[in-house]
Formats: C-alpha cells, sequence, structure tokens
C-alpha cells in the first residue's frame, strides 16, 4: 500500500512540475503596434511623412465598388495600401522612404486612370521588387511629397506630383556646389516615351522658379555632370497659387513666376545681364496661342508693345514692352542667373465699346408705312381737280 501511494505521489508531482515547464516555456504574445503608427525608430520627420500619406489614402474619394473601379484601378488602390503597410511596418529610413515612394506612384497612376489623363510608369520596376542592393531614385530623405533631392553626377527621372492634377505647377529649383545641371521634362506612359522640353541649363549654383506646362509630361529627368562633393540639388512642386504677386515696380533677379491680377496694361521690360532673357505671358485661362479663345482688348493705336505676341526677349542688356490682355501669370526667365531684372507695369484706359440700341417694341396693331399713314396736305394735292377750279387755288377741305 505504501508503495502505491508513493506512486501516485511521484506521479502527481511530475505532472505539475510539467505543467510549470510548460508555462513558463510558452511563448508570450508580441508586442503589437497599433496600426497605422509608424515605427518609433523612424526620424520625427519621416514619421510624420508616413502618417500623412496614410491620410491621403484614408480621404481619397474612392469606391472599390463604383462605376470606375476597373480592374486596373483596384490595382492601383491596392498597391497603395500594400505601400502604407510597409512604410507603418518600416524599422529604417531607407525602408519607408522607397515605401513612400511606391506609394506615392501608386496614388498619381490611379488618380490618372481615374480621369483619362496618361498613366505614367517608371523606368524600374518598384523598389519592393528590386535587389536590395539596388538604391531607389532620389527622394526627400524626410518623405515629404512633392520634394525630390539628390547629389552628385549621374542621370535620375523623378515621377511628377502635381499639387492640382491635369493643371500648370511651379518648380522651386535649388542647386548648391559645382558642377553641371540638366532639368528638362520627360513622358514616360503605357503608350509612348519621349524627351520633352527642357526647363533649365546651369553650372554651378543655381535658384530659380520655373513654370511646368499642363501638357502630357509625366516626369523630371534630372541630369548632373562633374559635380563636386557639395553639389546637391532639390525640386519642389508647387500649385500655382503659391506664385508671387507682381508689383507696379518688380525687381528680381534670375528665373520667376509671377501673378498679374490687373486689367490691359503695358508691361516695360529692362534687364541687365550678359546672356539671353525672356518674359512670356500666359492669360488666366491657362491656354496658350493658339488655343487661347479670350478675346483682345481693343488697344488704342499708339499703345505700346506688339498685338501679336505674348512675349519679348533679348540678348544682354535690353528694355522691351509687353501687353498685358488681362489676369495672368508672368515667366521670366535668365540664362545667367547673375543678371538683374525690373518690370514696370502702366494700366490702359481701354474706352468701353457703346452698347447698341435695343430696338424699339412693336405696337400690338399692324404697323402702316408712311402711304399709309394720313398726310392732309398730301392727299389735297392729289385729289382730282373739279371742273373750273385754277391749279392755284388753295384745295379746299372737304
Amino acid at each position: 500500500m505504501t508503495d502505491v501511494i508513493g506512486y501516485a505521489v511521484s506521479f502527481l508531482l511530475g505532472l505539475g512540475v510539467g505543467a510549470l515547464f510548460f508555462t513558463l516555456r510558452r511563448p508570450r504574445p508580441a508586442t503589437v503596434e497599433p496600426p497605422g503608427e509608424p515605427a518609433a525608430e523612424l526620424p520625427a520627420a519621416l514619421q510624420e511623412s508616413v502618417t500623412a500619406f496614410g491620410e491621403e489614402v484614408t480621404t481619397l474619394e474612392f469606391d472599390a465598388g463604383g462605376p470606375d473601379a476597373t480592374s486596373a484601378v483596384l490595382k492601383e488602390y491596392r498597391a497603395a495600401l500594400e505601400a502604407y503597410d510597409r512604410a507603418s511596418a518600416a524599422r529604417t529610413g531607407p525602408d519607408a522612404l522607397s515605401a513612400l515612394r511606391d506609394g506615392r506612384a501608386a496614388m498619381i497612376r490611379l488618380d490618372a486612370r481615374r480621369h483619362g489623363r496618361p498613366v505614367p510608369i517608371d523606368a524600374l520596376p518598384p523598389a519592393a521588387a528590386l535587389p536590395p542592393a539596388t538604391a531607389p531614385g532620389p527622394f526627400s530623405a524626410t518623405g515629404e511629397r512633392h520634394v525630390s533631392t539628390g547629389h552628385g553626377s549621374g542621370r535620375t527621372d523623378v515621377l511628377i506630383d502635381r499639387p492640382e492634377p491635369g493643371r500648370p505647377a511651379l518648380l522651386d529649383v535649388e542647386v548648391t556646389g559645382g558642377g553641371n545641371f540638366f532639368l528638362q521634362t520627360l513622358t514616360r506612359t503605357e503608350e509612348r516615351t519621349n524627351s520633352g522640353k527642357g526647363l533649365i541649363n546651369h553650372i554651378g549654383a543655381y535658384r530659380g522658379r520655373t513654370y511646368l506646362y499642363a501638357d502630357d509630361a509625366t516626369h523630371l529627368r534630372v541630369i548632373t555632370e562633374n559635380s563636386n562633393d557639395g553639389h546637391r540639388w532639390s525640386i519642389r512642386v508647387a500649385p500655382l497659387s503659391a506664385a508671387t504677386d507682381l508689383t507696379p515696380e518688380h525687381r528680381g533677379r534670375g528665373d520667376e513666376v509671377l501673378r498679374y491680377n490687373g486689367g490691359p496694361a503695358v508691361l516695360t521690360v529692362q534687364f541687365r545681364t550678359d546672356g539671353l532673357w525672356r518674359v512670356a505671358y500666359v492669360c488666366q485661362c491657362l491656354r496658350l496661342e493658339p488655343d487661347c479663345d479670350c478675346p483682345p482688348p481693343a488697344w488704342p493705336s499708339d499703345t505700346p508693345g506688339s498685338a501679336w505676341s505674348d512675349s519679348v526677349h533679348g540678348l544682354r542688356d535690353g528694355q522691351q514692352a509687353l501687353r498685358l490682355h488681362r489676369p495672368g501669370f508672368l515667366l521670366v526667365s535668365e540664362d545667367g542667373g547673375e543678371g538683374s531684372w525690373y518690370l514696370t507695369t502702366q494700366p490702359v484706359d481701354i474706352p468701353t465699346p457703346r452698347r447698341a440700341a435695343a430696338p424699339r417694341a412693336k405696337s400690338a396693331g399692324k404697323r402702316r408705312s408712311w402711304r399709309q399713314q394720313p398726310q392732309p396736305l398730301l392727299a389735297a394735292l392729289l385729289r382730282p381737280r373739279r371742273p373750273g377750279r385754277k391749279p392755284t387755288d388753295t384745295p379746299r377741305a372737304d
């Protein structure tokens, strides 16, 4: 009996120890961060960019079951969601930046597909599909939207993220250090690929603002050569509302975009430079000739400037007059970047055309012609003369 009791006690103690062992060995649940919150290891500015991108995806007015939710659109939408998940879970800056880059590219393609615009494509696959040793294209170190940065020599294509899709935008460009800097537009879509307009070609440090037309350009191509260690560049895409208002007397240097808010006026352009310069006027309708169908003012014959040109240009120091028809934008460019310019505006009094006289209201009855109107004297003269009366006799009224 004692042996049986001993075996039972040993068995129970074995169960207790085993249970305790498995309890201690049981894996504890992993700490899960709240969804939508970026990893704490990322810099604060980069965390803010990840959060801002999440808000962009959340506030997107898109119905996955709507009529515009084609398979291609849904693919871009899922790519944007997956990129946000990667950015939220990223533990390093490069991982978060590559996820933001892929996510914003998907959002740009999504918007283009929904609104029937050319759909941009990347020359390289998304960063998530590249080998780990392949670095993504230039991107702001803080992940800020509409900002791209780079350094050193090479060629880079930056996807254009317009603040107002389908409309013109402003490019704020800054280059530091020594070297050659060239910027041009590029169209790379599912249908075609071709080079576009050259925007900046400069040697050395540069700082200026240029106009990005509302054409089919999808990328900005940056080419840097002969760069030194301090050669860095940054490009910020801004909306037209960021343009500086033109004042009656405006002075400046280099490339600039100004907003004109007045009526018909003559702009006197003065440049002091060693290079080429140009000032162009863009109507408020944002369409260029010959697409702009806004009626021109009735300029007086002695108004300075040409009635057929929307720009003036010159080489070295010069002065010319440019007519401003109505509110719009002025695109100032100067090749050297070291010259200065002075713009003065003189309003022109355009007489308001007279309105045509309103037609007289017709009477209710039928209007008679002058031959049908009562004409007492004429009727008396035309009445047949009675016999015995002289032609000189005064007609007698009956």
